[in-house]
């Protein structure tokens, strides 16, 4: 039988990348860390996404799967779809607009990660958080849920791979939420993204340009750390 990736995988790589994060921030913290500092926090980030990387490397390996077995190939063009991803986050905004003032009265970001990634104090440190978020996020979360997650239902109808992948990447995200309402609109919202990213592959049969525009939605959320804090929290309604 061909090797193929599974569900197991999928759920394997997930682990992987929460061993990933604690041993990365075990090791901050033993080097002298504070919990909350940039370091740790960022730290913790990366090692999440690294741990990801690693147990799907040693997967591909154990079992002869390479990057293609993921559809990962990129060309060029598929810088483009960043002007996508960046349209795409600006007009859920504005659609959301009246779902988030009804679900999120008290104002302020959904999820409890975005405000501690906006508090982060140093400039190293938001520079550092945009890269992560505009490039190892996306490269790593596409290749676990339209690489690894999606590929594990080859043989299923369409409309179920859309929907099945997208409502498990909206619920990756509900991680950190502060409130049901605003565990809601997230959900909402990352739905229909995981849904747009999920079309794009199955339509081209290739990661590339799911990557970019994943890169180009994380964008201008990772551009709001580099602003000052004062103005992101009158931005946010907190001040």
């Amino acid at each position: 039988m061909t090797p193929r990736w599974t569900l197991v995988d999928f759920v394997i790589v997930v682990l992987g990348g929460l061993a990933g994060s604690l041993v990365f921030a075990t090791a901050a913290s033993l080097a002298g860390g504070d919990g909350q500092s940039d370091v740790t926090i960022i730290v913790s980030i990366v090692g999440q996404y690294v741990g990801h990387l690693v147990v799907l490397w040693l997967i591909g390996r154990g079992r002869g799967l390479g990057a293609a077995s993921l559809g990962f190939d990129i060309v060029p063009g598929d810088v483009l779809y960043v002007g996508l991803g960046v349209a795409l986050q600006i007009a859920l905004v504005i659609l959301f607009i009246p779902l988030q003032r009804l679900l999120v009265p008290e104002g302020g970001n959904a999820q409890e990660v975005v405000d501690l990634l906006a508090g982060l104090s140093t400039p190293v440190g938001r520079v550092t958080m945009v890269a992560v978020t505009s490039f190892l996020a996306p490269l790593t979360e596409e290749l676990l849920f339209r690489g690894v997650l999606l590929n594990s239902m080859t043989g299923r109808s369409r409309n179920r791979i859309l929907v099945v992948t997208a409502s498990v990447f909206a619920l990756f995200h509900l991680i950190g939420v502060t409130s049901l309402g605003a565990g809601i609109l997230v959900f909402i919202q990352i739905f229909l993204v995981g849904l747009v990213l999920a079309h794009v592959t199955l339509r081209e049969g290739r990661l590339g340009p799911a990557i970019f525009l994943h890169a180009g939605f994380n964008l201008l959320a990772a551009v709001v750390l580099l602003l000052p804090p004062e103005l992101v929290d009158q931005l946010g309604g907190g001040g």
